[in-house]
């Protein structure tokens, strides 16, 4: 530097390091704040509509209500949806067919709550 008289390289070159720093560390803070606010994730925004539809036309459920899916870590997906079943419904059957619909989309633990309708 001294020798071209390029002092100004050393403060430009820092500069362009924090800079390439600045842009890389982006994705990593949005993914992260995605996480710790329990964001739907978006990998999963296009298959959940067509599960919740599924799963309502399983025979005995009323309707799906509550749904809330987030990320616990990297691609570890967790949901819990709120089932209203009609009160001579197979809990056990809708249950496994529940998990199995959204085990197809991408969800490792799933907490479903099933209530009876009342007659």
């Amino acid at each position: 530097m001294q020798r071209y008289d390029l002092m100004i390289a050393d403060p430009i070159c820092s500069m362009l390091i924090a800079l390439l720093i600045g842009v890389s560390v982006v994705p990593l803070l949005k993914e992260s704040i995605g996480i710790l606010m329990q964001r739907t994730p978006p990998s999963l925004d296009r298959a959940l509509p067509e599960c919740y539809q599924r799963v309502q036309q399983l025979q005995g459920v009323y309707s799906l209500q509550d749904p809330h899916f987030w990320t616990l870590c990297t691609d570890v997906y967790i949901g819990t949806v709120k089932l209203l079943v009609a009160p001579d419904a197979d809990r056990r059957w809708v249950l496994s067919q529940t998990h199995n619909v959204f085990t197809q989309a991408g969800v490792r633990q799933l907490y479903v709550q099933i209530d009876t309708a009342a007659m």
